[in-house]
């Protein structure tokens, strides 16, 4: 299941303002960096290279599943801008061992 679109954050232009003001935190799988917003809702942006997955079938996939379950944990993130940065290991693992490693940072984001 996708992100509903009022929860993506355009990339390109705020790529910067992330980097610049974000905290990261980070996973077996993942790296998520949060930065303060005036918005009400959490927007996410997912950021991948083709160092992380040179086939582009490979790349949609971990997004795919990234989102999947991002759509999940939605309603118990605060309202932030994040910026995901997932790694190869997503490609193999469960489903439900992502769920759980993403909720182990939920503590923290708050």
């Amino acid at each position: 299941m996708p992100l509903p679109a009022t929860n993506r954050l355009p990339l390109r232009k705020e790529r910067d303002r992330l980097t610049r003001e974000g905290k990261p935190f980070h996973t077996h799988h993942l790296t998520l960096v949060m930065a303060p917003t005036t918005s009400s809702i959490p927007r996410f942006s997912i950021l991948l290279s083709k160092k992380t997955a040179k086939l582009a079938v490979d790349r949609n996939r971990i997004k795919r599943v990234t989102s999947a379950i991002l759509a999940e944990l939605l309603p118990s993130l605060p309202p932030a801008d994040y910026l995901i940065i997932p790694k190869r290991s997503v490609l193999d693992t469960p489903h439900s061992d992502l769920l759980s490693d993403l909720a182990s940072l939920l503590p923290k984001l708050k």
